[in-house]
């Protein structure tokens, strides 16, 4: 890691125009780490999006930070914990939104910034995560907080030194990182340390490096993937397919070793616009509009092979969308006693969430969580004072509590952790019941459904005994894994074998992008045979990385 400051180099304070440049370069410098931080993260379903996550929510705080004029710490730090706040993606990019409102509370009303400064607001930052937490877990980014706080602070008693007291930080803190293991079994059973500690020790790695006058980036220009929030929701409205540059949305994921993830994007860079490549190295996601789909994947071809592979026709889309709209504007949307925003991936499932009296469908889910802006900015279209809002996934619901303290609109969050507990949630809705007793009566439906998934391992690991390979099928009973096999069908029959039982009535199949109506209906033969007694419902979902969503009843 990083080496005790041999130089004779002391700083004793920093001003705003120091502390700018310090969240420049932690940012470059998590952006440098991200692709390993999600690798962590990655055990062994493909949720690996911790580094992601956080580098997203970091770079909008950086842009915050970056148009901010002021002479005073405090309202950089004040800009920071802000953009943090709006940016926040996932649990990861939710605490490290309030590690940031804590710094902010720290420096509050600094013109300057003294190494006991920097101490107090690396301890306040611990103090504000915690208590954000409804429950916190120990061996997580909250243990290497609390010690990367106590450490600054101890150092502060005997050093005016802000690199000696950052050095120690940093070093308390990576002592905290190797004991995560110990403290939280899944890591220990992976062999690896917590993704969201190492994230933030790379942020104040970032910072360290800079005052000591070590590269981090050139120019500490915050690099950002161009509009990679189009993945995440649905486009704009008011564009015309006559505007369309490049015509097809083209989409894949790379298997193989050690991929070079900023080659790729470098390279792809001249293809289109819309580019995001993140990933780890054997795993790496591409999304690109262009108007060269085939030499795209001919070049993705020599860093590995394809699989997800998703080409649309953006100018037809658009073209039907304009119709779509047409024909629905002569409609004047009434105000209502109350909205419902839910978050959904898969064009399959935003359509049945739509039929089910949704407002606003947020694209994203597992691995493609949305922004905490992105939920605001869907809460702020509808017509309506109150507001409920359905995550659909267990890492969205922290971002998603984040909107009731930006919006003055009154939220309610379901706390629906899949698919099918949001879904289950919408048909306990009752029209001729008020706001709050609906949230109510919806909550009670989530525990009505069980919740069953079909997706593939994306590294060898070892989970409750099973020995899992890169590749096999795993079969998840409400977000546990229960099966390992070798394909989609035999493991979704083994799953459900598991989930069954004689109070059961119904089971509903929501099938994947990669799975073809042909599969999906014999899938749905064989479960009408084993389960003869039960009634099947297969629809389309359209989501990606799960083959099939099963809901039970």
């Amino acid at each position: 890691m990083l080496h005790t400051n041999t130089s004779k180099q002391t700083i004793k304070q920093l001003g705003s125009r120091e502390f700018k440049k310090m969240i420049l370069a932690a940012t470059c410098w998590l952006n440098e780490h991200k692709d390993y931080v999600d690798s962590l993260n990655v055990f062994p379903v493909p949720d690996g999006d911790t580094g992601t996550n956080m580098y997203l929510t970091v770079l909008n705080a950086a842009k915050e930070v970056q148009s901010t004029e002021s002479d005073y710490v405090s309202d950089i730090a004040d800009a920071l914990q802000e953009g943090a706040l709006m940016g926040a993606r996932g649990n990861s990019g939710v605490i490290l939104s309030q590690l940031f409102r804590g710094i902010a509370k720290g420096l509050r009303g600094k013109r300057i910034m003294t190494a006991s400064d920097l101490a107090n607001a690396l301890k306040s930052a611990s103090d504000m995560a915690y208590k954000a937490v409804m429950k916190p877990v120990e061996g997580t980014i909250l243990t290497v907080a609390r010690y990367v706080g106590v450490g600054a602070v101890e150092k502060a008693k005997t050093s005016e030194d802000v690199i000696q007291v950052l050095e120690t930080a940093i070093k308390e803190g990576e002592i905290a990182l190797k004991k995560t293991p110990e403290l939280l079994p899944v890591l220990k059973e992976a062999n690896v340390v917590d993704a969201g500690g190492q994230g933030y020790l790379f942020l104040l790695e970032g910072i360290l490096r800079v005052l000591k006058g070590q590269p981090v980036e050139s120019d500490l220009k915050v690099i950002e993937n161009k509009k990679s929030e189009d993945i995440q929701r649905a486009q704009p409205e008011g564009i015309s397919h006559e505007n369309i540059e490049f015509q097809y949305c083209t989409e894949f994921m790379i298997v193989g070793e050690n991929a070079p993830i900023d080659k790729i994007r470098e390279h792809l860079e001249g293809f289109g616009d819309s580019l995001l490549v993140v990933g780890s190295k054997d795993l790496v996601k591409v999304h690109v509009h262009t108007n060269n789909p085939g030499l795209v994947l001919d070049y993705a071809l020599t860093h590995g092979s394809l699989i997800k592979i998703k080409i649309e026709n953006m100018v037809e889309q658009t073209q039907q969308r304009e119709e779509k709209m047409a024909r629905e504007s002569v409609i004047v949307t009434p105000k209502k006693p109350f909205g419902i925003v839910s978050v959904a991936a898969g064009e399959g499932l935003a359509e049945i969430f739509e039929s089910l009296g949704v407002d606003q469908v947020v694209r994203g889910g597992q691995s493609m969580n949305p922004s905490t802006q992105d939920l605001v900015e869907a809460v702020e279209k509808i017509n309506s004072e109150h507001v409920i809002i359905l995550p659909n996934n267990k890492n969205i619901i922290f971002a998603a509590e984040q909107v009731k303290n930006i919006s003055k609109k009154e939220i309610i969050v379901i706390p629906s952790r899949s698919i099918p507990q949001g879904i289950g949630s919408l048909m306990k809705l009752n029209p001729e019941v008020n706001f709050n007793d609906n949230a109510e009566i919806m909550i009670h439906g989530l525990d009505e459904v069980k919740t069953g998934e079909i997706t593939h391992a994306v590294r060898d690991s070892r989970v409750n005994g099973m020995e899992i390979k890169s590749g096999n099928c795993l079969g998840l009973y409400d977000g546990d894994i229960q099966v390992v096999g070798r394909d989609s069908q035999n493991t979704a029959h083994e799953l459900l074998s598991k989930m069954i039982t004689e109070d059961d009535y119904l089971i509903t199949v929501y099938y994947g992008s990669d799975i073809s109506e042909e599969q999906a209906e014999e899938l749905k033969a064989l479960l009408e045979d084993k389960f003869a007694d039960l009634d099947i419902e297969l629809y389309y979902g359209g989501q990606p990385l799960y083959d099939y969503i099963f809901s039970v009843e």
